[in-house]
């Protein structure tokens, strides 16, 4: 989740988030602690005729299309400020474990990793576009795809296409709301509003030459009344060009028409992922009041969609979709991320169909096991009565710890800041939900935030990675643990990172390196098998972040919002591509600085 902000009208908007921030607790987080249950055997439903299909649109010709006009008049405020939403977290007592005193160290005699990049979408470009009929928003949630030479970026509410040298391919980025066929965020010079489309994700699918564009909304009136309505939006390209015609598909995830009683509910923090059969999307659920402000956990679900029913239309205006609902029962029912599978590391066909995701532990501060997650029998989708089986099998790892504290960032200009008489802010660190996972050759990799000391006591946050063979052999599925370690740096914190890697175990896990002489900076280490070599720093920040988020003003705290992920995919050379945020000193806004930065790794 992430906050929204207009232009000028600081007052009313730093009277709406004490307002906020006053909320109760239990409105950020579910209520109680789940039973401490094993994971098991998973049923979904199946809500065919939930998902619709919509006209469909053509990306360069929206960039190229002129645009309405846009207005200054009115306070640019979005109804709706998000708060951080997680299920319940007990603080266990337990001391943290100490973070590597030294940054980390190269394999002896390893090369020096070949890698250049260029800036992607800034905070600049996402607020102006469509015309400036758009939010301020941060942190940029940040989407990558890459294949057949070319680069989509989505972050928060637009996306972009280069080439592999950073050239932009369409006249100006898309906002997401035109993408979908939504009207305008908001219009500005009427200020009604329209549908703010944020979270998204994106990703090339080799096998089949196409392009899957994600992100969900709430919906609210037109003069910004939040409403007990939400949508999740899906894009699939027509063609192997990402700047071509999509197919524009809209799924009501109101209610979703389970059983489960919970009432309206928000999709939160999508994630997804494709094999030969499926597109599989992980959500969190959180319920909508009456007053459409949000409420407690609902549960996890993923919906399991026919791929061929998106591509070729077999399914009509009614692609099949099977929702598993999970519920929090044995706390590892939260951010259930599913696994990216690169070109030439799969798809897995074993047992009709197999797709692997993978969870954290969210029941005390400090864990050490993780679940992983397999459904099969994806062929089924294909059918017109799938019947796929989803288990989780859980596995001992290195512990990892719960985020408390905030990241400290050097000292530098931030003219917001300073305007408002405040210090430097700090950075939300997030929590230790999985971030990211790649299944590629047999092999399930994760990645996660953790929270350890320095010498000191001082707390400093470290990118934990972990590595698994999973093994499913008809209704028996285990994993055991191949490798896992710990990526960190003295002085500085490591947040979000995203790992992939190629058929051949090599790529890399970029993450935002900030500390006390660090601005917040867009860095990376090379993945090689199971050895992971040194940090790089791939574009080093220039001033600290400075947006709107933590500034007491705009109802802060003084820990503005950073995240909430990083991305990495495999083009179908091999090649690793990584995205991540970082502050440079180039043409910002009033509100905010961020930029996003994106990798190009060789293998």
């Amino acid at each position: 989740m992430k906050n929204y902000l207009g232009s000028n009208n600081r007052r009313a908007l730093a009277i709406f988030l004490v307002a906020l921030l006053a909320l109760p607790v239990s409105l950020l987080f579910a209520q109680g602690t789940p039973p401490l249950a094993k994971p098991g055997k998973y049923s979904g439903r199946n809500i065919t005729g939930d998902l619709v299909r919509d006209p469909s649109v053509n990306i360069a010709e929206l960039a190229g299309a002129p645009t309405s006009a846009a207005s200054s008049a009115g306070a640019e405020i979005h109804p709706n400020q998000r708060p951080v939403l997680r299920p319940p977290v007990r603080d266990s007592g337990a001391v943290l474990d100490r973070a590597p005193a030294a940054p980390q160290a190269a394999a002896a005699g390893a090369p020096t990793p070949s890698f250049r990049g260029f800036t992607g979408l800034t905070h600049l470009q996402q607020r102006t576009a469509r015309n400036g009929n758009q939010f301020s928003t941060e942190p940029p949630d940040q989407g990558l795809a890459v294949g057949n030479g070319l680069v989509l970026e989505a972050v928060n509410s637009a996306l972009n296409v280069y080439n592999t040298d950073g050239v932009q391919q369409l006249l100006r980025p898309v906002a997401l709301s035109e993408f979908f066929g939504l009207p305008p965020g908001i219009n500005r010079t009427t200020n009604f509003f329209g549908v703010f489309a944020g979270d998204p994700i994106a990703l090339f699918d080799p096998e089949t030459q196409r392009w899957f564009v994600a992100a969900w909304a709430q919906l609210n009136t037109a003069t910004g009344f939040p409403l007990q309505q939400s949508r999740l939006y899906l894009a699939v390209s027509q063609t192997s060009d990402p700047t071509g015609t999509y197919s524009i598909y809209t799924l009501n995830t109101t209610l979703a028409h389970d059983p489960d009683q919970g009432g309206p509910r928000i999709p939160d923090f999508p994630h997804f992922a494709v094999d030969h059969y499926g597109m599989y999307i992980s959500i969190n659920e959180f319920g909508i009041n009456p007053d459409g402000s949000f409420d407690g956990f609902i549960d996890a679900a993923i919906l399991a969609i026919s791929k061929n029913d998106l591509i070729n239309g077999s399914g009509g205006s009614f692609p099949r979709v099977v929702r598993f609902p999970l519920p929090f029962s044995s706390g590892f029912e939260f951010t259930v991320f599913p696994a990216y599978t690169p070109p030439g590391g799969g798809p897995l066909l074993a047992n009709g169909g197999t797709q692997f995701f993978v969870s954290s532990h969210f029941v005390t501060t400090n864990e050490h096991t993780l679940a992983l997650w397999a459904l099969t029998n994806t062929k089924s989708l294909d059918t017109a009565t799938p019947n796929l089986n989803l288990r989780a099998a859980v596995v001992d790892t290195q512990a990892y710890h719960f985020p408390t504290a905030a990241a400290v960032q050097k000292q530098g200009f931030h003219p917001l800041g300073e305007s408002l008489g405040e210090p430097v802010e700090k950075l939300d660190s997030g929590d230790f939900r999985i971030v990211s996972a790649t299944y590629s050759s047999g092999r399930l990799w994760a990645t996660l935030t953790s929270q350890m000391l320095e010498t000191g006591g001082v707390p400093r946050f470290v990118s934990e990675y972990f590595a698994f063979n999973p093994v499913v052999n008809g209704a028996f599925f285990s994993a055991s643990l191949v490798t896992q370690g710990i990526v960190a740096q003295s002085g500085a914190n490591l947040l979000y990172p995203a790992i992939a890697v190629n058929a051949q175990q090599k790529g890399g896990i970029v993450f935002t390196l900030v500390g006390p002489n660090n601005y917040p900076s867009a860095a990376f280490v090379p993945v090689n098998n199971t050895t992971v070599g040194g940090i790089q720093i791939a574009r080093a920040g220039n001033e600290p972040e400075d947006g709107f988020t933590g500034y007491p003003e705009f109802g802060g705290n003084g820990v503005a919002r950073w995240g909430d992920y990083s991305a990495a995919a495999i083009d179908t050379d091999g090649v690793t591509w990584m995205a991540t945020e970082y502050t440079p000193d180039i043409a910002r806004t009033v509100n905010a600085n961020w930029c996003t930065y994106v990798i190009r790794l060789e293998p």
